[in-house]
């Protein structure tokens, strides 16, 4: 079954795994959120156990050695150069977490796999999405009867530019891991990655990658929101309030049928 994507953000992320959980660490901001969990100072090198399904803040220190060391090369990246914002992480023309084929993808969940689905997608009903042409869900591969805690949906914006959006319940599965000196966005209360990446042929996606106590979310847009190619509207600043209203949406208490 495919794991739920998670983009490999050098500045802002570091993507951990640490059996049997997936531990994925975000972005960074000044100050922990007062809204995340503090883990508790533990010796030098000494990797405190994450809680599953929480978001926590750790600190350099509080890292193994491997781990400080790539952390250590992610902050001298991110602040190395003053345009430092404006880089584009270059990435393979096969990576995976490319939204799907939108001929590949189920009109509703009750067809769009043989799995046991363990999560219930946000109501999207009062964000700018429920606009937007839904153009499906996308297959995850389970096999009849296993469980199914990602979801991703699928939508085109009134330009043609396609929006996704993956939600992952954390909740049994895995924790969230934040470097405290990393962080430079938040959704909201937690803090989030944000990346341009690019191919060599020039697809491009901007992701915002966030969590919150027992969900994780990755926003998708097939674009360069720092340079919009249609409208000025749809830049950076539009992404952020899109993600902030899908932060706030209700979880539906049953798996919703896009219209």
């Amino acid at each position: 079954m495919r794991l739920p994507p998670r983009a490999r953000i050098r500045q802002v992320l570091l993507a951990l795994l640490v059996s049997p959980s997936v531990i994925s660490p975000i972005a960074p901001a000044d100050e922990p959120s007062p809204a995340i969990h503090a883990t508790p100072a533990s010796p030098a090198g000494v990797f405190p156990q994450p809680e599953l399904g929480k978001v926590h803040v750790l600190e350099l220190d509080q890292l193994p050695p491997e781990l400080r060391s790539e952390a250590l090369f992610a902050i001298e990246g991110a602040t190395v150069s003053p345009w430092s914002d404006l880089r584009t992480e270059q990435i393979e023309e096969d990576d995976w977490v490319w939204p799907l084929p939108a001929d590949s993808l189920y009109p509703d969940l009750a067809r769009m796999n043989q799995g046991k689905l363990e999560i219930a997608p946000c109501d999207l009903s009062r964000t700018e999405l429920a606009g937007y042409r839904f153009l499906g869900f996308e297959d995850n591969d389970a096999n009849p009867g296993e469980p199914v805690s990602t979801v991703t949906r699928q939508f085109q914006r009134p330009d043609g530019v396609i929006v996704a959006l993956t939600e992952n319940d954390l909740s049994g599965h895995g924790a969230v891991v934040v470097v405290a000196e990393l962080v430079r966005e938040h959704v909201s209360n937690w803090p989030a990655a944000f990346t341009v990446q690019r191919t060599s042929s020039g697809r491009t996606r901007s992701v915002i990658d966030w969590a919150h106590d027992g969900r994780d979310f990755t926003l998708v847009v097939l674009d360069d929101v720092r340079l919009p190619r249609s409208s000025p509207r749809y830049d950076k600043e539009w992404m952020f309030r899109l993600a902030e209203a899908i932060e706030h949406a209700s979880q539906a208490d049953v798996p919703v049928t896009e219209h």
